[in-house]
């Protein structure tokens, strides 16, 4: 078992490192303009929908509904009780059934080795396994090898739940971006179990001479185990939410993107360009319209300049330009001019060369 001790020191050695990134981290989520954020995409939903649903029935695992039955809790017993009077106790609770008839007949042959084996693997382990008995002396090496495949499957389950929730294909570049690191948890959290159940001491179950007293290591696991990976499944929906609403985790784009979405606004701006082209020669070329133009003009000019002759906008045309430095105006006119004009002397060298 992890001491509080050892809890202790790892937060005293992790918790420099990591907690200024959480606090940057969260004070980046704070700060982010509201204008950058976009509602969630449809695709990043699905992925959502799949960690929901994962992290969910995995916590539903945890109840004591699913759990198999411990007849040591269920009759308050001692880890040394003769497995007759856990019967005959179990009796007075419940009908007994062929499973515990089988596990009577595995307790009172194996004594308290197999009571310790029940402990850490649960009763249909015990019962099952046929590759070795209690009290045999490579018997915790078998019985760990035969209960290994039960131990893995759940995680390889919520491995293939986290492949399909980060799969680009359904949740896009949002939840492809974390396909590693919630690849790296799921195997983190099964490869963690693993070592548990396999360097699992049974030194504290031997010594115990109350039932409060006994480490129940299959019935925890399963707790744990439901909860470890429904807090995986809920921390990566989180993240993958943060991204794909653009609020933290945000990543330049690639050089690739940036050229290719240059691309596109050029060339949309030569299409609009080409448009206003047509729509123009269509316009002068059209004798009605032309004339209609140029009365347009006419009038406008007419317009303006009855305007420009009232007393009130000559005085503030004359305070504005009091105003205006007319130095600083030049001097950008001549930048503006030399930056449209600046090419056109490169370009006609290089066409002449």
């Amino acid at each position: 078992m992890v001491s509080w001790q050892t809890i202790q020191s790892a937060l005293l050695f992790f918790g420099p490192l990591l907690l200024p990134r959480i606090l940057a981290t969260y004070r980046s989520i704070r700060s982010r303009p509201a204008s950058q954020i976009r509602a969630l995409p449809p695709a990043t939903s699905y992925a959502l929908a799949i960690l929901f649903a994962s992290g969910l029935v995995a916590f539903l695992f945890t109840l004591p509904l699913f759990a198999a039955p411990n007849i040591f809790r269920q009759t308050q017993s001692r880890i040394q009780t003769p497995a007759g009077v856990l019967l005959t106790r179990l009796a007075a609770l419940r009908p007994i059934t062929p499973d515990d008839e089988k596990l009577r007949s595995v307790l009172d042959a194996g004594g308290l080795d197999a009571r310790l084996l029940y402990v850490r693997y649960g009763p249909k382990i015990l019962t099952n396994c046929t590759f070795a008995k209690p009290g045999d002396l490579d018997a915790s090496l078998m019985y760990f090898l035969y209960a290994l495949p039960t131990i893995v499957a759940s995680h390889l389950i919520h491995l293939a739940a986290l492949g399909v929730a980060t799969s680009g294909f359904l949740s896009g570049k949002e939840g492809a971006r974390w396909r590693t690191v919630a690849a790296i948890a799921g195997i983190v959290l099964g490869a963690a179990e693993v070592c548990f159940v396999a360097y699992y001491d049974d030194k504290q179950n031997m010594r115990s001479t109350r039932v409060s007293e006994i480490d129940f290591v299959f019935w925890k696991l399963q707790v744990w185990r439901g909860l470890a990976i429904a807090a995986v499944d809920g921390l990566i929906g989180w993240v993958i939410w943060l991204q794909a609403t653009r609020r933290a985790f945000l990543s330049p784009p690639a050089a690739a993107e940036k050229l290719q979405d240059h691309a596109h606004v050029l060339e949309s701006l030569l299409g609009k360009t080409r448009g206003l082209g047509v729509l123009r020669n269509g316009t002068v070329r059209d004798a009605g319209m032309r004339a209609k133009t140029d009365a347009y003009w006419v009038k406008e000019g007419e317009v303006m300049k009855d305007v420009f002759e009232e007393p009130e906008v000559l005085e503030a045309q004359r305070n504005a330009l009091r105003r205006l430095d007319i130095t600083r105006i030049g001097r950008e006119a001549e930048d503006y001019v030399d930056s449209v004009l600046g090419p056109l002397p490169m370009a006609r060298t290089s066409a002449l060369t």
